[in-house]
């Protein structure tokens, strides 16, 4: 049964029209988990009825998504492989699981149905699965086909097939049961559409340019101590977070992920959480599940490449990796979102072409320390390997030991002799504007049966102004592992450059 608690006021300005404070609105058990919705710019009534209407909206959508409800139209399309006439949000959101299986490389599925059965199975019985039998299992499946008809509004599956649209099907209906709201708000000046922690934001709350959100922390298990490490400030964009950490099956008393690997069929170990930005819910849902079954490293530089969407990814450890836009949300309310990162520090390096036997690409580390040789952020790691990063000595005494979980989540492959860039805009490896003003950039290079080098330039640094201890360029000479290295400060005041 629908619980629900509502609080409203008005609030009274001499000799103006009244100014209505926002209508906030909680309610129990919808989707399996609550529900909450702020309206700014309406009277209470209003918002209640067009409230009220959407929770229907809402209602109808899981019954046609749901596939818990067994007489809902995703469990009957399963039952019977093939069903004409389906409801076009069914055939959307069939269409948006095949789209963000291409677009994720695969990382993403809906056709894991049946693997799913395979694992609520096990965990009532017991029993762990035949890891081997799981894996062929989950192989036919990814290989297996989805034909749609939208014109026929049909649906066809093979055999192996049961659909479970959970990675994004949330994200849909908020973005549905939100258009709904909407259409019966055309006067609201902000909304908020929260299910189970994913949310759209439209508009603006009273007396605020965006919302002020929180980030929950996905390593902190415990709800009520949870405090959030920092927040976003959003207005017409969607948010929605994947996490491991507090959804478990255990069997045999071992604990296994319910976010299961496309690839083999298996349960998530160690996989990061992931909290992501964009333009609507189902794609923030689709990312965020998506980025849960790969590694850091691969995640954010698929996000990367992504228009409208941001990321901030993190590790079992607590070790956040944050996409290359993510700074621009982040904020507080008395800070402008548009004036962090204005400058930048720009490092450009050399791996220089050795004229050697058996030339072996040399191991690369690049980041930015405080005056106690603490981390402030990661700039670049090249080599995978934790036995040649080690190579890197300092990198690995200052920072690799104590982070070992670096090596997925920031280190790529090792390049080739060329030239490189890299750029530091002030924040730290959370995603923060850092605020202290002393830093060193450190540069350190090693190489299979070759030498090591190590750089470290002290430098002063403000992401607001001009007051930095770098001269306009500083050009370092090449040597040995290191080639020639040019640093230079950049402001958005054009005398600068």
């Amino acid at each position: 049964m629908l619980k629900k608690i509502f609080g409203a006021a008005l609030l009274l300005i001499f000799n103006t029209q009244p100014v209505l404070a926002m209508v906030n609105a909680h309610y129990d058990n919808v989707l399996g988990t609550s529900m909450d919705i702020s309206i700014a710019g309406v009277p209470q009534l209003q918002a209640e009825k067009a409230i009220g209407s959407t929770l229907n909206e809402i209602t109808r959508l899981e019954g046609i998504l749901s596939t818990w409800q067994k007489e809902s139209q995703i469990s009957l399309l399963n039952k019977l492989g093939s069903k004409q006439n389906l409801p076009s949000e069914l055939i959307e959101i069939v269409e948006l699981c095949e789209k963000w299986h291409a677009a994720s490389h695969k990382k993403f599925s809906c056709k894991m149905g049946k693997l799913k059965e395979l694992w609520l199975a096990a965990e009532r019985t017991d029993s762990v699965p035949d890891r081997i039998a799981v894996r062929y299992k989950a192989r036919d499946i990814q290989r297996s086909t989805i034909n749609i008809d939208a014109v026929k509004s049909s649906v066809i599956l093979d055999e192996k097939i049961a659909l479970d649209p959970a990675g994004l099907a949330k994200g849909f209906i908020i973005d549905l049961a939100y258009a709904h709201l909407h259409s019966l708000l055309p006067d609201a000046t902000g909304l908020k559409l929260d299910i189970g922690g994913d949310a759209y934001y439209w508009g603006k709350p009273n007396n605020n340019a965006k919302w002020h959100v929180a980030i929950a922390d996905p390593t902190n298990l415990n709800d009520a101590q949870s405090a959030a490490p920092y927040y976003v400030n959003l207005s017409n964009m969607a948010i929605a977070s994947s996490s491991h950490h507090n959804r478990f099956r255990q069997i045999q008393r071992r604990k296994f992920s319910h976010i299961l690997d496309p690839q083999d069929g298996w349960p998530m170990d160690y996989a990061p959480s992931a909290t992501v930005i964009a333009k609507d819910a189902v794609t923030a849902d689709a990312i965020a599940t998506a980025l849960s079954t790969q590694s850091i490293s691969q995640g954010i530089d698929w996000v990367n490449q992504l228009e409208n969407v941001e990321a901030l990814i993190v590790s079992p450890q607590g070790l956040k990796v944050a996409s290359a836009g993510w700074h621009t949300f982040v904020g507080s309310e008395t800070e402008a979102i548009d004036e962090l990162s204005a400058n930048s520090l720009q490092i450009e390096y050399q791996i220089p072409n050795l004229q050697v036997a058996k030339y072996e690409k040399p191991y690369v580390a690049i980041w930015i320390s405080d005056r106690q040789n603490r981390s402030v952020y990661n700039l670049l790691l090249l080599g995978e390997s934790n036995r040649w990063a080690k190579e890197n000595s300092r990198w690995w005494r200052r920072v690799g030991r104590k982070n070992p979980d670096l090596l997925d989540g920031i280190a790529r492959p090792t390049r080739r002799p060329g030239e490189y860039k890299v750029i530091w805009s002030g924040l730290n490896n959370n995603g923060e504007f850092d605020r202290k003003a002393k830093y060193y950039l450190n540069i350190e290079a090693a190489r299979e049966g070759g030498g090591h080098n190590y750089k470290r330039i002290e430098f002063e640094f403000s992401p607001h102004t001009e007051s930095a201890s770098l001269p306009k360029k500083l050009v370092i000479p090449a040597k040995g592992e290191l080639g020639i290295v040019s640093i230079t400060y950049k402001t958005t005041n054009n005398n600068r450059l």
